[in-house]
């Protein structure tokens, strides 16, 4: 053995002792009580059949961008995830979860730590080992999580799919390349679509944020001990601070979250807290009158940020920023409220805070929503479908609440 293999060898044993956060923890079953997203039957194209379960066959010699034929179709069996633990909202853990829940066998690896511990020649080198070894059928990424360069060898001997909650108000040639190596690229933000059909790719599918039951659930119920809260940081331009801070001088708010030093001194009125993790997020949601949700963008169809699932999951009465076509998704003083300005919101905070069986009813039937069709899990269901028939015709965007079987066609392969 090389110095450069035993190094290596050193660092597996050590990376494997701490890559699966969700390792050894009860993998308690807990199933929707209503899957609306079950696969049914196979739904192709005119002239395709179904494909051969468990196919291996995923030799491509250049990436296309797409599930382009019967030879990357196929059922998942074993799936190997590269993801940050991001312990504060456990998306990570929580479609890892999901995924297991589906009777799908996963390893889940952090890359970003082990290139912290050990360097990126070193890791590179122990995630590729693991590939070779564990030989999974399926990459499943969170982006970012996965340099371009391994996911373009990856992709070779397995499909690729790319996981992307981000707004990318940023679009460049990186995130092109980047996603041209993913069979499926998963996005909660539509509106980036046709820029990225222009520019040759089409391998998108649309799919909001969620939450797992695990790690974001109610608690019981505990004497409110504040009228509004926040949880989350001030936004990369800080629009956030000062809509808070007005909010904070006729109401009770308190924040949590990040990156509040450069603004608390501006506003000493406004109560700011370290940043909370799943469990302290419910026990914030069960003190709380309001929770209220402020998007870092909202003016674009559909993307809200993934507060808007866990908060509800917590059994919170939620108050955000209305998105478009949000109407298509929840139901405006039945599942949560939304504002549309400034005004609109302190207006609704005023009204809302002596109702109180009124937000109790609407939080109550917010969670219920939820619960019945927003969970990571029916997120998971879909991309399972999708990798084993295909992906949905590009002028289709499924709503959560809608079934598969609700698809007219699949795109042709070619």
């Amino acid at each position: 053995m090389t110095s450069d293999e035993h190094d290596v060898s050193r660092a597996a044993d050590c990376g494997r002792a701490h890559s699966d956060p969700l390792a050894g923890h009860d993998r308690q079953n807990l199933l929707p009580n209503h899957e609306p997203f079950a696969s049914g039957a196979s739904v192709l194209p005119s002239g395709m059949t179904s494909p051969k379960q468990n196919s291996r066959s995923y030799q491509s010699d250049a990436p296309t961008g797409r599930l382009d034929g019967l030879s990357r179709l196929g059922a998942v069996r074993r799936v190997l995830f590269l993801g940050k633990s991001m312990s504060r909202t456990r998306c990570t853990g929580a479609l890892v979860d999901s995924l297991r829940r589906h009777g799908v066998e996963v390893r889940w690896r952090n890359l970003v730590t082990w290139r912290r511990w050990f360097g990126s020649q070193i890791a590179n080198k122990l995630v590729r080992a693991e590939f070779r070894s564990y030989k999974p059928d399926v990459v499943f990424v969170f982006f970012r999580d996965l340099p371009q360069v391994l996911a373009s060898e990856f992709r070779h001997d397995a499909r690729i799919v790319v996981w992307c909650e981000e707004a990318l108000e940023q679009l460049d040639a990186s995130v092109i390349d980047y996603f041209a190596q993913a069979d499926l690229v998963c996005m909660s933000n539509p509106a980036r679509f046709p820029w990225l059909r222009e520019h040759g790719l089409d391998n998108m599918a649309f799919l909001m944020s969620g939450f797992s039951p695990r790690f974001h659930r109610p608690t019981e119920p505990k004497k409110p001990l504040r009228d509004v809260a926040f949880i989350g940081g001030p936004g990369r331009r800080g629009q956030r601070a000062s809509f808070l801070a007005e909010i904070a001088r006729r109401f009770d708010t308190e924040v949590y979250g990040r990156h509040w030093d450069r603004w608390s001194p501006q506003y000493t009125h406004l109560r700011v807290h370290d940043p909370i993790n799943n469990k302290a997020y419910a026990k914030v949601c069960a003190t709380s009158r309001i929770v209220l949700g402020v998007n870092e963008v909202n003016d674009e169809a559909y993307y809200c940020s993934n507060r808007t699932f866990l908060t509800m999951a917590c059994g919170a009465f939620h108050l955000t920023h209305y998105v478009p076509q949000l109407e298509k998704v929840f139901r405006d003083g039945e599942h949560l409220l939304w504002y549309r300005d400034e005004d609109e919101a302190l207006a609704k905070i005023a009204e809302w805070l002596p109702k109180a069986d009124e937000r109790r009813r609407v939080a109550a039937d917010g969670h219920a929503e939820v619960m019945q069709h927003h969970q990571y899990y029916h997120r998971v269901s879909r991309i399972l479908h999708w990798l084993e028939h295909g992906l949905p015709s590009e002028d289709q965007q499924l709503l959560p609440s809608q079934a598969l079987s609700t698809v007219g066609r699949l795109r042709a392969t070619t």
